[in-house]
């Protein structure tokens, strides 16, 4: 928490000095959709922090990963900005996807016994924010601060089950996971710049949300079955993009396309939960 403070400071200076730099003026709506292609990432400790809380029966020993070519997710974003460049905008990101975890377990009656099957990343994240564009020395930069909600659900999948009929002290074999749900404070910033030709330019992001709700679990092998309610939990939301993109003039409106590399991580105080999200995303956008 205390790191997600510090950078939240950090974020909030870069975005004063933003605002009280040269504006740019580009009044009018615009709207964007990214293309995402990325692969979720869970690793034994999380695997075991959401699979195995409050049992009886954890194994001695957890190993295993996610193993999940890039899957295909979107984000969607509107807004307007004003001729002094502040502006309103809303985002709305969505990744719904299955990844095959391998991995293997070890426990005092059964010895070593594998752990394989479909988990299932259901995200969705949903932006409101004010914006402010300006512009210092060769770049443009843009802060945005407002509110995000967003519900997270990693399940084991109901057409891939994980076979849990090796670990005989097994108390409960249905679909098991969590699922989080919250909301809080998110503020980011964007930093651009034309390179090589007029219309070309590179660009960074990085966004941060702090948010509150509560964490439900399944656990597989609770004894009295039922969800494990964590309540008061904050979880903190780190996003980075950089890539490239291109902007082209026409009469009633401007074309925009570019290509980026993007990760998440989601982690939370309770320990539970914990994945990240990476690849790579195509966007195109208009603004009129």
């Amino acid at each position: 928490m205390k790191h997600a403070i510090k950078w939240l400071a950090i974020m909030a200076v870069i975005a004063s000095c933003v605002m009280t730099s040269q504006t740019q003026a580009e009044e009018g709506f615009y709207s964007s959709v990214d293309l995402l292609f990325l692969s979720p990432k869970l690793n034994a400790v999380g695997f075991n922090n959401i699979f195995y809380l409050e049992s009886p029966a954890v194994p001695q020993s957890i190993d295993g990963n996610t193993d999940a070519d890039l899957q295909f997710s979107q984000r969607v974003i509107v807004g307007y900005e004003g001729d002094q460049g502040g502006g309103v905008q809303v985002r709305w990101f969505s990744f719904d996807n299955d990844a095959d975890y391998n991995g293997s377990g070890e426990d005092s009656i059964n010895g070593n016994i594998p752990i394989s099957g479909l988990l299932n990343f259901d995200v969705d994240a949903i932006d409101a924010e004010l914006t402010q564009r300006g512009k210092f020395q060769v770049w443009d930069w843009m802060a945005t601060a407002g509110a995000r909600y967003a519900r997270v659900d990693i399940r084991n999948g109901a057409n891939g089950a994980f076979d849990w009929t090796g670990f005989g002290d097994a108390a409960w074999f249905g679909l098991a996971g969590m699922k989080f749900e919250g909301a809080g404070p998110t503020v980011s910033v964007r930093g651009s710049r034309e390179i090589l030709w007029e219309g070309f330019e590179f660009y960074g992001s990085a966004r941060t949300a702090l948010l509150y709700g509560d964490i439900a679990v399944n656990s597989t092998f609770r004894v009295n079955g039922g969800p494990i309610v964590i309540n008061d939990v904050f979880a903190q939301v780190w996003e980075i993009q950089t890539g490239v993109r291109m902007e082209h003039e026409f009469d009633a409106f401007d074309l925009i396309c570019g290509i980026f590399w993007e990760a998440q991580r989601w982690d939370n105080d309770s320990g539970v939960g914990e994945f990240a999200l990476h690849g790579f995303g195509v966007n195109t956008g208009i603004r009129y």
